[in-house]
C-alpha cells in the first residue's frame, strides 16, 4: 500500500472534502480510488477530437483513447464478406 491509502483515516475531514470537491469540480466520481489517483497525478485534463471538450481522465484512459482514435473511426464490417460481382465470358 502507497502512504495515501495508510494516512486516509488519519488525514482531516477538511482534506478529505477539499479533494472530493476538486474531482467534483473536474467532472469525476469523488471515489477514494479516483481521489488516490488524482492526488498521485495520475488524473490529467485530456482534450477529447471529436467534441472539442476538455474531460478529465486517468492515464491509461487517454491513452486507450489516442489508440481508439488514431487511425480515425472505424469502418462498418457489413460489406466485407461480400461476394464479388465478376462478368465471366460464357
Amino acid at each position: 500500500m502507497d502512504r495515501f491509502a495508510l494516512n486516509w483515516n488519519k488525514q482531516s475531514p477538511k482534506f478529505k472534502q477539499t479533494l472530493q470537491q476538486k474531482l467534483i469540480s473536474r467532472g469525476v466520481e469523488p471515489t477514494f480510488k479516483n481521489c488516490r489517483a488524482y492526488w498521485n497525478g495520475k488524473i490529467r485534463p485530456y482534450k477529447d477530437t471529436r467534441t472539442g471538450q476538455v474531460r478529465h481522465l486517468h492515464i491509461r484512459d487517454i491513452i486507450i483513447n489516442k489508440r481508439r482514435f488514431k487511425n480515425g473511426p472505424s469502418r462498418p464490417m457489413a460489406n466485407q464478406n461480400r461476394r464479388k460481382k465478376r462478368r465471366f465470358n460464357r
